[in-house]
């Protein structure tokens, strides 16, 4: 029998998924969308995501666009934005799992962002045998069971990146400042998406976001309510997974390691079989009820954003049909937004009863509840390693527990690979 979540239905309903918050949701993704085209024309085609909350943003924001260009007046202008849109930082993506997972005392929230600082780093300078780098290839390898080339985009980041991240007490992104200044990534342009509009930022970590702000090397976008952060996949349609004893035999084996932690991939899979939904849970190519509350908060953020757009264009289709100097032209453009947004807000109320509707059905799962998010990562897991033991943090990290032998037999296969000192990225597939 599954665990209710932490937190009830009802409370989830009135805090977190409404239709304010979602409609702000879409406001939030809109200004991304913006930003990130502002970034484009000064050269920065490359995006970097080191959050599982950011994921849902930059999908709504990369629509938006979509959205955008599908919306302009002629057919060369629409060609002309669709291109800018394919050849876009939203299609040249690097995830890279930033997430803390501390162990013990020893380990620090810090240390892990100095490690995927390094292999960024290394990837952005294009050190194809740093150490780091050359790990984090085995890891993806032969740990998560994934090909090399679909963990990095074949246009690699150079120095000029955009990095998008959520923002709750600021502290995690204040230490990615630090941790990118240490390895030399001084020219990349973050946009932080902050929770509770910036109430809930330390003091001490807002001051430097705003030092950030002034160096014109950081743009805020606040938010009501962040309801994608350390949820599970339900929510963000993306899972983290975390090998805590690979990290203790690299610190073990090799000096450059001593302060080495977090090391880890990300999971994207949100589909699900063809079969009922009771039977198919736990099975490897199963996401239900997942899928169907990805699926609902997908719709209902879609349809947002597209009346957002909508509520843009009234101006513009209003003047081409009665004229800018009609006499009564500002009222009924102010009707005609009223409208759009009146109908939002119905189809968000009936979509969110909908959804309630779903997630009742699904008990005694509930989606939102990590022992969820165990039983569907745990077949995945054990599909390439039998052996192991699935655990799920309260922020919907997934931790694996190996045997010492196969932790041995992974660390022969990369200190291997480490001693060859072969360039990671000398393949024809990356650029």
């Amino acid at each position: 029998m599954m665990h209710e979540s932490a937190h009830p239905p009802s409370a989830l309903w009135q805090h977190d998924f409404t239709v304010d918050n979602i409609i702000d949701f879409a406001r939030a993704s809109r200004e991304l969308s913006d930003y990130v085209r502002v970034l484009v024309k000064e050269g920065y085609r490359h995006l970097v995501v080191p959050s599982r909350g950011a994921v849902p943003f930059i999908r709504a924001a990369a629509a938006a666009w979509r959205l955008d260009a599908r919306s302009l007046p002629t057919f060369e202008q629409r060609l002309k934005e669709v291109s800018e849109v394919n050849k876009s930082p939203f299609l040249q993506q690097l995830i890279l799992p930033f997430s803390a997972d501390p162990q013990d005392a020893t380990q620090t929230t810090a240390a892990i962002r100095r490690f995927w600082s390094r292999v960024l780093a290394a990837i952005v300078h294009r050190e194809g045998t740093d150490p780091y780098l050359t790990f984090y290839k085995a890891l993806v390898e032969n740990l998560a069971h994934r090909s090399w080339h679909a963990a990095l985009p074949s246009k690699l980041p150079n120095e000029k990146f955009i990095f998008v991240d959520t923002v709750v007490s600021g502290r995690a992104v204040c230490e990615i400042f630090k941790a990118f200044e240490q390895v030399g990534l001084n020219q990349c342009q973050f946009i932080l998406i902050v929770d509770a509009r910036g109430a809930e930022v330390v003091p001490q970590y807002q001051r430097v976001i705003e030092e950030m702000c002034a160096r014109q090397r950081c743009t805020v976008i606040p938010v009501n309510r962040l309801f994608t952060e350390d949820r599970g996949p339900a929510v963000s349609g993306v899972w983290s997974t975390v090998y805590p004893q690979v990290l203790d035999a690299l610190r073990q084996k090799f000096e450059w390691a001593r302060d080495a932690y977090g090391a880890g991939t990300f999971y994207h899979r949100v589909s699900s079989s063809q079969v009922e939904a009771r039977e198919g849970i736990g099975m490897t190519d199963y996401n239900m009820p997942i899928t169907q509350m990805f699926a609902s908060l997908s719709i209902g953020i879609s349809t947002a954003v597209t009346a957002l757009r909508d509520a843009d264009l009234a101006e513009r289709k209003l003047a081409e049909t009665v004229g800018r100097e009609f006499e009564g032209f500002s009222e009924m453009l102010e009707k005609r937004r009223t409208q759009i947004d009146l109908d939002l807000r119905r189809q968000l109320d009936y979509q969110l009863i909908s959804f309630r509707e779903t997630v009742e059905e699904m008990k005694p799962y509930s989606p939102m509840d990590k022992q969820t998010t165990r039983t569907l990562a745990e077949p995945r897991v054990l599909e390439a390693h039998p052996n192991a033991v699935v655990d799920v943090s309260s922020s919907h990290l997934v931790r694996v527990t190996l045997p010492e032998q196969d932790i041995a037999n992974f660390m022969r296969q990369a200190e291997r690979e480490i001693a060859l000192g072969k360039d990671v990225l000398d393949d024809d597939s990356f650029r």
